[in-house]
């Protein structure tokens, strides 16, 4: 119980995803991350990093091969 607590407070928060949606090139989006790793005092655990790659991959598809 206490670590489905921990996980839902690292999640992505409603304005977090929308600053990563409004970046306009991957270099904001990395900055964007670097601030929401910083927020969670360095930790960016494998399923907030799922996330990010989720959203990731429907934004910037065209760049990947």
């Amino acid at each position: 119980m206490n670590q489905e607590l921990e996980k839902e407070s690292m999640r992505l928060t409603h304005s977090e995803k929308e600053k990563l949606l409004s970046s306009q090139t991957e270099q904001e989006w990395y900055k964007v991350c670097d601030e929401i790793k910083f927020k969670r005092s360095g930790q960016f655990p494998p399923y907030l990093a799922r996330e990010v790659l989720e959203l990731y991959q429907s934004k910037f598809s065209h760049n990947l091969s």
